[in-house]
């Protein structure tokens, strides 16, 4: 029998969030002081999220059609990367602005690609027929972001900028301890499908003819997660004029992040009383009241009231999309499935660092929300009106 993976995709979960949250969600914080404005970070996000965009269907076809190249191995060359740039832009001078943005957008960029494929990792022990947990590893992310963010907001005071590097090559560095020991094994697909459907091979345009409805699927999740990913890049900028501070950016995404981990913990218990097409719907009105609000809000402790509504938008959507994906795509399509779905994430990264940013520095923050609701909007009526019932395979494989 195969060995049961819960704890490992956990742990891997809990320090790639930690890693992330260091990284992404202290960018602003990190580059404004070394001399960027917000309109510059946003460039800076969009062109890194832009290369990982055209790479990740790209790599997904590698790993579905190459018996060589395994989800692991990518995360593992990733997780290196990111460890060395993380200790260059460490110990380069303060001073040397060009340079340290240039590092660190290529960190983003590794970061950015990398999103999919950490999923993929446990949908890959799910199709392979290992025992593993998967509500609770996603919930492991969760938690790992939660305590990231709060114990890192006091430390970004304490410390200063530099502390940001520091603490994204240390959690890169220890998860690829844990990814080198994660004993899954790929099983490699043949090119075609059970049902003899040839497989998509690289090419975007045959993959999303083969998936229609993934392709209007996925419209909707990029305006979803544009609205996700404004709040994400530009917390610091919301909650300065709220009376804010980097700890309070810190603290507002920890009170998320343990919301979301409540669900991630009780998914199989939803997916028995909701269909799952449903609770990806769902997920979009959460996701659209929560920009909303953090517009109509205007203290902190109101701001960290409405993170609440993470528990029933990221929440149920951070599970509820990969595994939909994982049903709707043919087995020798799994891998570029998942790199679609995250490819949503990073092209609404793009948009909302390049778009949120200029917002900002010339109509200011409201605007950015009011713009980021609307979308979310959009988003949420499309996945009402495409989504359909699908047929799904056993969520939990262990207990």
């Amino acid at each position: 029998m195969k060995k049961n993976v819960t704890v490992y995709y956990s742990l891997i979960m809990a320090l790639y969030s930690i890693g992330f949250v260091a990284m992404s969600a202290f960018s602003s914080f990190y580059l404004l002081n070394n001399g960027l404005s917000s309109g510059a970070i946003g460039i800076l996000i969009a062109v890194s999220s832009l290369v990982a965009v055209g790479l990740e269907p790209v790599i997904g076809a590698l790993i579905d059609r190459t018996r060589r190249v395994s989800t692991k191995g990518v995360m593992l060359v990733i997780g290196v990367c990111i460890v060395i740039l993380g200790l260059l832009i460490l110990f380069i001078p303060n001073k040397s602005t060009a340079l340290n943005t240039t590092l660190y957008g290529i960190s983003m960029l590794l970061l950015m690609l990398s999103q999919p494929f950490v999923s993929t990792l446990g949908m890959d022990a799910i199709n392979y027929g290992y025992p593993i947990n998967f509500g609770v590893g996603r919930g492991m992310g969760s938690l790992g972001y939660a305590l990231g963010s709060f114990v890192f907001g006091r430390i970004s005071v304490a410390f200063g900028p530099r502390s940001v590097p520091i603490a994204f090559s240390t959690a890169f560095g220890v998860l690829c301890i844990i990814l080198f020991l994660y004993p899954v094994k790929k099983e490699f697909r043949p090119a075609t499908s059970e049902g003899g459907k040839p497989g998509t091979h690289n090419s975007p345009f045959l993959f999303l003819l083969k998936y229609k409805r993934l392709a209007i699927i996925l419209i909707g999740l990029i305006l979803i997660y544009f609205s996700h990913s404004l709040i994400n890049v530009f917390t610091l900028q919301i909650v300065e004029p709220k009376g804010g501070t980097s700890a309070t950016m810190g603290t507002s995404s920890a009170i998320a992040a343990v919301c979301e981990l409540i669900t991630t913990l009780l998914f199989a218990f939803y997916m028995k009383k909701i269909k799952l097409h449903l609770i990806i719907k769902i997920s979009g009105v959460f996701f659209t009241l929560k920009i909303l609000f953090s517009y109509i809000v205007t203290n902190v402790p109101a701001f960290y009231a409405i993170q609440g509504l993470q528990m029933f938008g990221w929440g149920f959507m951070s599970i509820g999309i990969i595994y939909y994906v994982n049903s709707m795509v043919d087995d020798c399509d799994k891998a570029q499935g998942q790199a679609y779905a995250g490819m949503a994430l990073t092209i609404a990264n793009v948009l909302a660092s390049s778009v949120g940013g200029n917002i900002i520095d010339k109509f200011g923050i409201n605007t950015m929300l009011l713009t980021g609701t609307t979308a979310s909007a959009i988003g949420t009526v499309i996945l009402w009106v495409v989504m359909k019932e699908i047929k799904q395979k056993q969520l939990e494989v262990s207990k």
